[in-house]
């Protein structure tokens, strides 16, 4: 039987889209062996430039095929060039952050493309774009696959489907959403400095492109918000109950923000210390319950989310089926691998079902 090709344009080429990218070149053989399906990247763009070539763009020297395009090659451009000139099912890959995507995925979806995207703001932008959303793909039998917006590559949302698929009712779902604040958390519990560990987290590529997102608990806030509407409830972005994980400033660039975060290490050192003296510790729990809510709580120092660390996450799900012992899911929750290994995991989804249908 022929192999099957299947066309991947990708908009972001930053920590997670450059890994991801690496991940499909590394494992491209393997797929096409086992699957019957060769990916093949028609186009990469990112803010300023890009490179689109419906043969395929040669994954060994993908950088400079992108410098090569030069300005106003960006990602709105690619995308025009790929919805007209790709034949044959393709994949639009969201590895960015940017805002205001909802329009293009519905365009996508029209133009015959399937979407794999890293962006949560689309998902937990306005109800109405959600809803529109899924709506097209339903309207045009295209997979819109975003497994990775919660919990990196950890299965949570799919764990929800097929729970609620079942015929289970969901009681709560708590834990701990963003292991770039729990990275925070259990480095503030050995110690570090609350300025250091921030600028560590970044180099590590664990904070969204801006950390105030993460700081100000807006990641976190988005997961629940997307767990919530794939429950069912109606949420809007406005009834989130949302504490900062720390006084923060949102003005300003993110260079100077930094630049002052010193400024709160000795309060953070406190209120660590005086939590740890009551036996506790600090963590960012995040709960959806009918509601959806986030804030920096003391939790026991030998409970599940106590004894949490590094950048991992936690979501404990309670259900009519696990009321007294709930499932939980646990694992790393940030990083640029584990990240565009989840993204990967949603185009093998849609790769499997292409080759059962060709």
């Amino acid at each position: 039987m022929d192999a099957v090709r299947l066309s991947l344009v990708q908009i972001g080429k930053g920590t997670v889209g450059a890994t991801l990218i690496e991940q499909v070149r590394e494992q491209r053989p393997s797929v096409l062996k086992r699957l019957g399906v060769d990916l093949v990247y028609a186009g990469i763009a990112g803010r300023q430039a890009g490179v689109f070539d419906p043969g395929g763009v040669d994954l060994s020297r993908w950088q400079a095929a992108v410098a090569a395009g030069g300005a106003g090659t960006d990602g709105a451009k690619i995308l025009r060039q790929a919805l007209g000139a790709l034949s044959g099912p393709a994949i639009l890959v969201d590895a960015t952050a940017a805002e205001g995507m909802a329009g293009v995925y519905c365009d996508a979806f029209t133009a015959g493309l399937h979407v794999v995207t890293c962006n949560k703001k689309p998902l937990a932008g306005p109800l109405a774009d959600y809803r529109r959303v899924q709506e097209a793909a339903r309207r045009e039998r295209r997979f819109w696959m975003y497994e990775v917006t919660v919990g990196a590559g950890l299965p949570v949302l799919s764990t929800l489907r097929e729970l609620l698929d079942s015929g289970d009712v969901l009681e709560s779902v708590e834990g701990c959403f963003s292991g770039t604040l729990n990275f925070l958390c259990a480095s503030l519990d050995g110690g570090g400095k609350f300025s250091e560990v921030v600028a560590r987290a970044g180099e590590l590529g664990y904070t969204e492109p801006d950390p105030r997102e993460d700081l100000a608990g807006q990641d976190v806030a988005r997961k629940a918000l997307i767990l919530a509407r794939e429950a069912g409830l109606a949420i809007e972005p406005g009834d989130v109950r949302l504490e900062p994980f720390c006084p923060i400033d949102l003005w300003g660039d993110v260079a100077r923000f930094l630049a002052k975060t010193a400024a709160l290490d000795a309060g953070m050192e406190r209120r660590w210390q005086e939590a740890a003296a009551r036996g506790k510790r600090l963590r960012y729990v995040a709960s959806v319950d009918g509601v959806c809510g986030a804030a920096l709580k003391e939790v026991p120092a030998d409970s599940a989310l106590g004894r949490l660390s590094g950048p991992d996450n936690i979501f404990v799900f309670r259900t009519r089926r696990y009321s007294e012992r709930p499932l939980v899911v646990m694992g790393p929750g940030a990083g640029p691998a584990v990240t565009a290994a989840g993204a990967f995991g949603d185009i093998l989804k849609v790769a499997r079902a292409i080759a059962r249908t060709s």
